[in-house]
């Protein structure tokens, strides 16, 4: 999501879907895209008619595994929606790095007292914001295939995911900064070294977000279908037309955005991260996990069934 930064959104890796952990969309310079929803100010979380049946019904997020058609390392974990437990791996991974024994220079006992301080207040921060983003995902998730789409509503809530995902990636990128800031010299000039060697990601996953949206694409022409059978109509050709150029849009800048969130990786599974490398990077993927999004709810939009059915 710029927005369900969907992080990927997102460092979403990874944006509602994705999903990501790649940086969710614009997590690191949020706000600086600008948006075509309300603003998130706006939504009224409390007054949508029927929403305790959509809720209970079609939340999507977890349950959901090994369909036909996930690829890779997708058909043996759920879904990740949310950020804050993606960011605290990686924090602690590095954090473990430089600790290890194996190192040749080890921290003192006062780095290692400031590094535990650092990560118990980032984890502490991010819970209640990864709370708030998953309350945010099922809703969207529930209005994604609730009877009708609200087209509008769906656009705040994506709006607010990705504000709250944008949070949660600073917090992440800051205390990364902090931690780094931590390292003695010849620490520094060791992980630096060792990044030079480090190999890339060469797992071939694509973003969840894909697969997550291509399910919600399948039960809204499901339900589409359904409408109007049930007056011995079918979809039309605008409906086929509108499933087919949304569905081939999702892929393609899905596939844009996995080989984002790969770059991402990458630079931070390095010992040392480039934190001014990861930035221009991020730049470059908001904008596109932006368009995922906001193609998909257009799409959503599209797929509704016609007044009166």
């Amino acid at each position: 999501m710029q927005k369900l930064s969907r992080t990927s959104a997102c460092l979403r890796f990874f944006r509602r879907g994705q999903l990501f952990l790649a940086l969710a969309g614009l997590m690191i310079l949020p706000g600086t895209a600008s948006s075509v929803w309300a603003q998130p100010a706006d939504l009224d979380l409390a007054s949508d008619p029927g929403e305790i049946h959509s809720l209970s019904r079609w939340v999507i997020p977890q349950q959901i595994r090994g369909w036909v058609g996930v690829q890779g390392r997708e058909r043996e974990r759920p879904m990740t929606v949310t950020p804050g437990n993606r960011f605290l791996k990686l924090l602690g991974a590095h954090a473990s790095w430089y600790m290890s024994s194996r190192r040749s220079v080890g921290m003192t006992p006062n780095q290692v007292r400031k590094v535990q301080a650092l990560l118990v207040k980032t984890r502490d921060r991010l819970i209640r914001l990864d709370g708030e983003d998953l309350e945010l995902v099922q809703r969207f998730e529930a209005g994604a295939v609730a009877p009708r789409v609200d087209v509008a509503r769906l656009g705040q809530l994506n709006e607010k995911i990705g504000s709250v995902e944008g949070e949660e990636a600073q917090i992440f990128v800051q205390a990364l900064a902090r931690f780094q800031k931590l390292l003695l010299p010849v620490q520094k000039r060791e992980g630096q070294a060792a990044s030079r060697t480090a190999l890339p990601d060469m797992s071939v996953d694509l973003s969840g977000a894909i697969f997550l949206t291509d399910r919600i694409l399948s039960i809204r022409w499901n339900r589409l279908e359904n409408a109007m059978g049930a007056k011995d109509k079918k979809p039309g050709e605008q409906y086929a037309k509108a499933f087919r150029e949304g569905r081939s849009a999702l892929w393609s800048r899905g596939i844009r955005m996995t080989v984002g969130d790969k770059k991402a990786m990458d630079l931070l599974s390095r010992p040392w991260v480039d934190l001014t490398a990861l930035s221009a990077l991020e730049k470059k993927n908001g904008p596109v996990e932006a368009k995922f999004w906001e193609g998909f709810i257009d799409t959503l939009g599209k797929l509704n069934p016609p007044a009166g059915f």
